[in-house]
């Protein structure tokens, strides 16, 4: 069997080869002669789509593990400079969209990512999604570095799933903390990093309509036989998977016709075969190295972080809602660029991260990056809203905008208002169900916008939970429900964490007024 490293057989040429469609079909949709629909179909696996309102487009740069090179960085500041996208947003899936693009623009940037490694194919579609893993990856602490793997695992299954047919989308996660930010165990299929080397493979979850958090399918997997499992679960896919009805064509719904227990019996039965398949590679992926060590300085930003070795640091950048000013992406390109082996990471959290840097160096990109949320609350996570996404119902970032506004207005310290995951539909961009509180948008109240409200959801390893749903609120009250929260809090003189406790009545009771 040949080992899975740095090669893939959806090289640029290959895909470059397959734009074609994709070009005409963006010339009719733009000039009036396709539907949404029928484009939607289209572009959708070359990871673009159009925006509400359809005279616009974005395209979804698919980056494995979120992991930003210079060179990529670099790319995608020039994309910036010659085609002027209105906004730069960092999903909860590690990617980097560019929105507000002509059709045409769409289709050259799509074409020239792939001379720079970036291939968008299956950025949307019934494609595997863009394979996250934890952000800090080989520089913080942990059993073993996922990030090569996770590049490892993008690669197979942009080869192995061409000309197969999946229902909807697959997501696939690598976690190696406690924190799990990346919620491996709450997806199609998540890989957990052990203290011996090994995986631990989680199957079933997934947080959209009907969430499910993960089974347990397989305990100490060896990272070499990767590809057996991600084999499995197309397999998986194909031989139970719902081709009937598209609501349920994901891999969660399996869960409900064959049953926990029958699942992971079905799951080890597909893993037997994959490992019988001569077809699928063993993994040795090619492993960073980094030679650079700290000179000696020690910065001086509290958002500059030291790392697990070298006497390097890392600095943490997050936009409100994930959205960067597209002038601000290219400086922080350029501030990046002439740094010895720093590099970019995306995270989950829509936060970007910095790393392989001098104390010096931590305290140049921390300025650069001066305008990222000061307090836990400005770190709250939102989807891009329904002012652009066509599917969304309501708008997410503009609501966590006039959050912001109520916790400045109020004085608030930080951490009296926790961090919010805030998703404008049923889709959960944000995982709303695993945060301190969650709001999702939902079918209106007395005739207005509404959101429901859970809390007490949890991401962390072992303590992984789904939130409770207290009820929805309106639109219109929500600033005013966590202003009455934030006073609740600051009165106590504790932190939201040792306020609330797990104990719902204090939410229920400050919230009385607004929840139905």
């Amino acid at each position: 069997m040949n080992p899975i490293g740095d090669m893939s057989a959806m090289d640029s040429e290959t895909y470059k080869a397959m734009l074609p469609k994709l070009s005409e079909a963006s010339q009719a949709f733009y000039s009036g002669k396709m539907s949404v629909k029928e484009y939607k179909g289209i572009s959708g696996g070359f990871g673009t789509y159009a925006q509400r309102g359809a005279k616009e487009g974005m395209v979804r740069l698919r980056l494995a593990g979120g992991r930003i090179t210079k060179d990529k960085m670099a790319f995608i500041a020039g994309c910036i400079r010659e085609y002027s996208p209105s906004l730069v947003h960092l999903t909860t899936c590690q990617s980097v969209q560019l929105h507000g693009l002509s059709g045409p623009a769409a289709v050259e940037i799509i074409g020239s990512a792939a001379d720079h490694g970036i291939l968008t194919y299956g950025g949307g579609g019934d494609y595997p999604r863009n394979v996250t893993a934890t952000p800090l990856s080989g520089v913080i602490e942990a059993p073993f570095d996922v990030q090569p793997y996770a590049e490892c695992a993008s690669r197979y299954l942009l080869n192995y799933v061409e000309g197969k047919k999946l229902p909807r989308k697959l997501k696939v996660g690598f976690s190696n903390t406690l924190e799990n930010i990346t919620d491996a165990t709450a997806r199609d299929l998540g890989f957990v990093a052990r203290a011996d080397g090994m995986f631990d493979v989680y199957s079933g979850g997934g947080l959209g309509a009907n969430p499910k958090l993960g089974l347990l399918v397989s305990e100490g997997a060896d990272p070499e036989d990767l590809c057996d499992y991600l084999a499995a679960m197309v397999r998986m896919f194909m031989k139970y998977g719902n081709y009937q009805d598209r609501s349920k064509a994901r891999v969660r719904y399996m869960r409900d016709t064959l049953g926990d227990d029958g699942y992971i019996e079905k799951f080890k039965e597909c893993l037997a075969e994959a490992e019988k398949d001569e077809t699928v590679p063993k993994v040795f992926p090619d492993h960073i190295l980094w030679f650079k060590r700290g000179d000696g300085t020690v910065p001086k930003d509290p958002r500059a972080r030291p790392q697990a070795r070298n006497g390097l640091y890392y600095v943490v950048y997050h936009p409100i809602g994930g959205r960067i000013a597209p002038s601000k992406f290219v400086e922080i390109s350029e501030a990046v660029s002439p740094i010895d082996e720093a590099e970019v990471r995306v995270g989950p959290n829509e936060t970007l991260y910095v790393i392989n840097l001098t104390g010096a160096e931590a305290d140049r990109i921390a300025a650069v990056t001066s305008d990222g949320s000061r307090t836990l609350f400005e770190s709250s996570m939102s989807c891009i809203g329904n002012t652009v996404c066509q599917i969304g119902l309501r708008d997410s970032y503009g609501l966590l905008t006039r959050l912001i506004e109520m916790e400045k207005a109020e004085g608030f310290a930080d951490g009296v208002l926790p961090m919010v995951r805030i998703s404008g539909c049923i889709s959960s961009c944000t995982a709303q169900q695993l945060g301190a509180i969650g709001l999702k948008g939902c079918a209106p109240v007395d005739g207005e916008p509404a959101f429901e409200v859970s809390v007490n959801g949890s991401h962390v390893r072992g303590k992984e939970r789904l939130g409770d749903v207290l009820g929805a609120v309106k639109e219109s009250q929500i600033p005013d429900f966590f202003r009455d929260l934030g006073r609740a809090v600051q009165a106590s003189g504790k932190s939201f964490r040792e306020w609330y406790g797990g104990d719902a009545s204090k939410l229920k009771a400050v919230g009385a007024p607004y929840l139905h």
